[in-house]
This record gives structure tokens, sequence and C-alpha cells, in this order.
């Protein structure tokens, strides 16, 4: 949930419809805060392409153009292990750009994928956590954020997330 979107991307409901609808669906129709931070903890694993704990700029710019390869394109909803094979197949494949054999050098045709960034006047979702300010962040300071943004959209205290709490997080446009 906490990846973001930049310019060209689904609108705030939408998205975060989808996601109440997949997660929900797999809870019996209620989100728990046990069950958001599970969910936080699994998003953290996919983001976290090296599994060294943290999440760095660079690992959360692999992760999110892994999702917009032109492979995926076709609709189809990844499973957490299909998305951490895609931005690991990318990162591999972004890492030998130049030189070496199998780098992307100068031929266009063979250039990354080009996705869509947040806007730079926009607070990325994930960087976010990063309270000391190190251009990481661990486990502990994302689920940190994770229990903040619970405690938020749970408007009526009721330890459980509704549909409608979630949609009201989005911004008024």
């Amino acid at each position: 949930m906490l990846s973001g979107g930049g310019k060209g991307a689904p609108a705030c409901p939408d998205v975060l419809g989808g996601w109440w609808d997949k997660l929900a669906g797999a809870h019996g129709g209620r989100i728990t805060k046990e069950t958001f931070i599970a969910d936080a903890n699994a998003e953290f694993d996919l983001m976290d392409l090296d599994h060294d704990g943290f999440i760095t700029p660079s690992e959360l710019s692999e992760y999110r153009a892994a999702l917009e390869e032109p492979a995926l394109e076709d609709g189809r909803i990844l499973s957490p292990d299909q998305q951490q094979q895609a931005a690991e197949a990318a990162a591999k494949r972004r890492s030998g750009r130049r030189g070496g054999p199998g780098g992307l050098g100068d031929d266009p045709a063979r250039q990354p994928h080009r996705y869509t960034q947040i806007p730079a006047d926009v607070v990325d979702p994930v960087m976010s956590a990063d309270k000391s300010l190190s251009f990481k962040v661990s486990r502990e300071d994302f689920l940190a954020q994770a229990n903040e943004v619970f405690a938020e959209l749970d408007k009526n205290h009721d330890g459980q997330l509704s549909k409608e709490e979630v949609a009201k997080s989005c911004p008024s446009r």
C-alpha cells in the first residue's frame, strides 16, 4: 500500500479500494491492526531487494520500476513472490547497464523502461519512515510508521479498518 505512485497513476480511491478489497477479502472482509501490520511486513520484504534489513532509495526505485516493466502491462495482478522475482530481475538487468556481457550500453532499444516517479513536491510514503535521515528505512522504522498510519486511518478506534475509513484518507482534489 505504501509503495506510492506518481503522475498518470490510478486515482487514490481506486488504488486504496483495490488494496482494501484484496487484503480484507483474504481476511474475512476486515482489516485488523494485526492484518495491516502483517501486510506492511510483507511489503517491506518485497521492497528490501538485497535482504539486508533496509530499504534504500535505489532499491525502492528498482522495486517500483519492476512493477511497471512492459511484460507486466497485461493487467495481471502479481503475487508477492512474482513481484519479488520481477524486482530482482529488473535490478540484475539494470546493474549491467554499461560494459560487460549483457549490459545495456548505448543501444536505446535496450534501455530500461521509464517508470512513473513520485513528483518532487510529494512526500514519498516509504522514505518518509526514515526519521533518522540516514537515507534508508529499517523494518523497525517502516513498522512504526505503519502503526501510525493505522491509528490515523482507524477513525472510529474500533481496531479495524473499513473501506470507507481507508477511502477518506485520500486527499481531496
